[in-house]
């Protein structure tokens, strides 16, 4: 796997296939590039497909150091200028979303299409601001982390995406684990808002979800196609051209549970954007 060295941390970084536009692919918080794995066999035979380790994460330097959602961007923007990708089809998944909003916020001519992968607000917006008062629910914080990743994985999962996904996220040192949960309040707090309200309108923004939680709502997965929630429709007023995909009956991490609609509604997002 290559790597690109920014300010002294070595970043790695697997490019496949070409075509335009490019897609880069940014995974959730204490997660790896290799949770794309499906998405680039089958996207890499039309497309350019970036996949990276964030900042702090698998085999990328960095874990000593300060991380947050606006750093993360700005090594995704220097991968796309290093590697001569822009625009490209930015897509983000969970703590990726944000990173993947702030990477086209910083820079709006490396993006022609952003995707949000089943992100999420815990902070501001039309979140929950206090437990409803029948709420006998267990908070993460009492929770041990097998607890937390189970819930966070959801019902749907088989056997192997729930061990793939637990081998990955309890192998993230505890310092970035709290580092990745510190940088995704303080998104959700003080950059949500405006980094959704800069964005340009003329950019095709897509919003693929399949849960719903807040910091006072246990997650839960969608059970229709035509159900939103609390986050989606902050989104889609704050964002009038959003067009929204719901996975029902799916998990928080929907690329390995549903991989083959995951990676067709990425291409049709990329071949929506390409130019006749």
């Amino acid at each position: 796997m290559p790597s690109l060295t920014i300010d002294g941390t070595s970043l790695h970084y697997e490019l496949s296939g070409r075509g335009a536009p490019a897609i880069v692919l940014i995974h959730g918080g204490c997660c790896a590039g290799s949770d794309w794995s499906a998405q680039v066999a089958a996207l890499s035979d039309e497309f350019a497909v970036l996949t990276l380790d964030l900042r702090g994460h698998g085999r990328s330097g960095g874990r000593e150091g300060a991380l947050s959602v606006p750093l993360w961007a700005a090594d995704v923007n220097a991968l796309i200028d290093g590697l001569d990708l822009a625009p490209a089809v930015i897509v983000g998944h969970s703590l990726g979303a944000r990173i993947a909003a702030e990477t086209v916020w910083q820079r709006p001519d490396n993006a022609v299409a952003l995707v949000l992968l089943d992100g999420s607000r815990t902070l501001g917006g039309r979140a929950a601001i206090a437990p409803p008062p029948d709420c006998s629910a267990r908070q993460d914080s009492d929770a041990d982390l097998a607890a937390i990743l189970d819930r966070t994985i959801g019902p749907f999962a088989d056997a192997h995406v729930r061990r793939q996904v637990i081998a990955t996220m309890s192998a993230a040192p505890p310092a970035v684990m709290t580092a990745a949960v510190d940088a995704l309040t303080e998104w959700d707090r003080d950059r949500a808002d405006p980094v959704f309200a800069a964005l340009p309108r003329d950019l095709p923004v897509l919003a693929i979800q399949s849960t719903y939680h807040d910091r006072f709502t246990p997650r839960r997965s969608f059970a229709r196609t035509d159900e939103t929630s609390p986050y989606l429709d902050d989104l889609r007023a704050t964002m009038p051209q959003l067009q929204v995909a719901v996975l029902p009956r799916t998990g928080h991490f929907s690329m390995l549970e549903r991989p083959e609609a995951v990676t067709a509604l990425i291409r049709d997002a990329a071949r929506g954007t390409a130019k006749p």
